[in-house]
């Protein structure tokens, strides 16, 4: 069955890489994703779309369709960053979309707790992109194709796309990944040049309540390690002679 990559216009079409994302970054679980979701499909939709559109000109968001069941199995955001996004200093990004209290399912009633490990959580995640982001690159900020629809190719057309455009243009590029992730983008001239682990603690001076612990459980079981990948102009990277770009 071939796959068909496209560029996505429309919020629907956000709306529907969305929902598949929620199924993809469950299959294992992203920790991340856990964070970065929100309270609802709808509401992440629509934050998906406002920053794609309004707030960040250069990004472009790819689908895979299967073109005999017309499904979306696996999409991508590249960023494309002509100038330094981090020249003007700005306060760290908190996870807005999480109420502060209050009771939103079931499931997880404990928006408190998940509001502050979120803010930890983005806050660590999102260190080092200014020291090493600092001039104009590309940046793969999302990437995830279906459990069912893995090793048909997805991946790879996701990451051609913006391979040639970085080499087009003359840009490095960079990816945080999963250790999942981690062979498709080495097949592509990533490298991995730091790792952190996402292993939010309770305020300092704080005891984890009961619900901090339960939250921890659902969406953070274990350190869950992030990758910090960079791909030099061209992708080609020789140990011991390629230097990174930034001091």
């Amino acid at each position: 069955m071939p796959l068909q990559l496209s560029e996505v216009k429309t919020e629907s079409e956000i709306i529907d890489i969305v929902t598949v994302a929620h199924e993809a970054y469950s299959e294992p679980l992203n920790t991340f994703w856990e964070v970065f979701k929100g309270p609802s499909i709808a509401e992440c939709s629509a934050r998906v779309w406002s920053w794609h559109g309004e707030e960040q000109p250069g990004s472009h968001w790819l689908k895979i369709t299967d073109v005999e069941t017309n499904e979306t199995v696996g999409a991508a955001q590249w960023i494309i960053h002509t100038s330094n996004p981090y020249e003007m200093p700005e306060p760290p990004l908190k996870a807005y979309w999480w109420p502060e209290g209050g009771h939103r399912s079931a499931k997880t009633p404990h928006l408190g707790a998940i509001k502050s490990m979120s803010d930890q959580v983005m806050e660590h995640f999102m260190a080092n992109r200014p020291r090493r982001m600092n001039r104009p690159h590309l940046l793969v900020n999302a990437c995830f194709v279906l459990a069912s629809q893995r090793r048909r190719g997805a991946g790879r057309l996701l990451m051609e796309w913006g391979c040639k455009k970085a080499d087009e243009m003359g840009l490095e590029s960079f990816v945080e990944s999963t250790p999942d992730g981690r062979a498709l983008y080495e097949a592509h001239g990533f490298v991995v040049v730091d790792q952190i682990l996402l292993d939010p603690v309770p305020d300092e001076g704080k005891e984890p309540t009961e619900e901090w612990k339960k939250v921890k459980r659902e969406i953070v079981p274990r350190p869950f390690p992030i990758l910090f990948m960079w791909r030099p102009d061209g992708g080609k990277y020789e140990e011991g002679k390629t230097k990174y770009s930034w001091g």
